[in-house]
């Protein structure tokens, strides 16, 4: 096999490993043996206090990388918003989960399908398995990936769970874009705002940090490039932030642009003043909740 790609496959992987583990929050070791015999197989040994538990990481590891998504083209809104809060409750299921097999004789298969059910909802593993696949589907001379347990002796304690490679695409995310992110009360203070005509990015503070932004509210920005506003240290805005987003190849997700598109509020050390195209907005946004509202309420 061509070392490159298994470089790049084993890396992979023990990125999809450390997520698990880490979701898990437990202490394990995982060391690499010598090759198997037949086909290119590769050994991997966790190591740990808690056999069971040991047991259902090996298990879930197993059906995270041949268990076929249903859906699995984009990363979904679901997966993504609210990333510290999902990733609150999943801990801590997965911590009563953990528990659950740490107390019994064996591992059900209804606790494998709820671990299996949260972890489908990590992005960082649905990336790091898309990239898995996505590099494989390119070397010819894979014709499948199969996994499966083994005992200490090294002798398989289940049957081999295949994915071929017609089924690899399944499992490839095709884009990287994730949707936008909206802040509808971002306040930034303006560290330079752009005082001539042209698509230049501005600077300002947002939660503590520099960014760049492109200011989209042409009738604030008109209002700066007229004078109509004046701009004086520790100016701020209170406006509609949005901003485009993608992963990187390590699974992070980073922000690619920000756009202000309404500002609401101008803030100086003396007054905040809402602007005229916060009043539309405000009346935009109540007309379409209302929509909605009459929609669910008429609905039989």
């Amino acid at each position: 096999m061509n070392a490159f790609i298994r470089n790049d496959n084993e890396k992979e992987l023990l990125l999809i490993f450390k997520e698990v583990l880490s979701s898990f929050d437990i202490d394990v070791e995982i060391e690499s043996e010598a090759l198997a015999e037949g086909g290119l197989k590769s050994i991997w040994k966790f190591i740990g206090k808690n056999g069971r538990q040991l047991t259902l990481i090996v298990t879930v590891c197993g059906w995270i990388l041949t268990r076929i998504p249903v859906e699995n083209k984009e990363l979904t809104s679901l997966q993504i918003e609210n990333l510290k809060l999902d990733n609150e409750l999943k801990r801590a299921e997965l911590r009563k989960l953990k528990s659950e097999a740490a107390d019994k004789d064996s591992i059900a298969d209804e606790v494998v399908e709820k671990v299996l059910n949260i972890l489908d909802r990590d992005y960082k593993i649905l990336w790091h398995k898309s990239n898995f696949y996505k590099r494989n589907s390119y070397y010819k001379k894979i014709d499948k990936i199969s996994t499966t347990e083994l005992n200490e002796k090294n002798e398989p304690i289940n049957k081999e769970r295949n994915v071929s490679r017609s089924d690899f695409s399944k499992f490839i995310l095709r884009s990287n874009e994730l949707p936008s992110l909206t802040d509808e009360e971002a306040i930034i203070e303006l560290i330079s705002p752009v005082l001539k005509k042209g698509n230049f990015p501005w600077k300002g503070f947002y939660k503590g940090e520099i960014i760049s932004f492109h200011m989209r509210d042409e009738v604030f920005k008109n209002s700066i490039l007229n004078r109509e506003v004046e701009f004086t240290n520790g100016f701020g805005i209170k406006c509609v932030l949005q901003q485009t987003r993608k992963i990187d190849d390590t699974g992070l997700i980073k922000v690619t642009q920000n756009n202000v598109i309404t500002v609401l509020e101008t803030i100086t050390s003396d007054a905040v003043e809402p602007t005229k195209q916060a009043e539309k907005y405000y009346r935009d946004k109540k007309l379409i909740q209302n929509q909605l509202t009459f929609g669910f309420h008429n609905k039989k």
